[in-house]
């Protein structure tokens, strides 16, 4: 396969999900798009050749959480104050919840992300985010608590 096509085939079919990983570890649309650009030029570089499209998936996620990782780590970042991104949702509670999602913690965003948006399991995402299951498992409840308490009484239970 060429280099070109090999790339435009994995960026139509995952440019989506490493923006959206890229967003939750950053917490901005600037950094994010810098994060998914990085992965993309890295791809570029390394060619690597995957086992799996599962591999694949992986490979670019655990990419994108270490290029966030580095973003804001950066002396640049840790000193910029971000401002409020006017977006725009269907409904209130659409936005309750983005908003709320926003301010936990950055590895609770992306166990939330992960877990809910990409339906990997709790072993799958100690694995791309080098953890333990244990901890993973105590992200998710604390997040899901988080949100919980947040967001108690603005919807039905399910």
């Amino acid at each position: 396969m060429q280099k070109e096509t090999y790339l435009k085939d994995i960026i139509n079919n995952y440019s989506d999900m490493v923006y959206k990983v890229a967003l939750t570890r950053c917490g901005n649309v600037e950094n994010a798009e810098d994060v998914f650009q990085n992965v993309f030029m890295k791809l570029s570089e390394k060619m690597p050749k995957f086992k799996s499209e599962e591999h694949k998936k992986a490979w670019l996620i655990r990419v994108t959480i270490n290029f966030s990782k580095n973003m804001n780590m950066s002396a640049w970042n840790r000193k910029v104050v971000t401002l409020d991104e006017n977006m725009e949702f269907e409904t209130k509670e659409e936005s309750d919840v983005f908003s709320v999602v926003c301010d936990l913690p950055q590895n609770y965003r992306t166990v939330i992300y992960l877990y809910y948006y990409e339906g990997y399991k709790v072993e799958e995402i100690a694995k791309l985010m080098s953890s333990t299951s244990g901890t993973i498992k105590t992200w998710l409840y604390r997040a899901r608590e988080i949100l919980k308490t947040k967001l108690e009484g603005g919807f039905e239970n399910e």
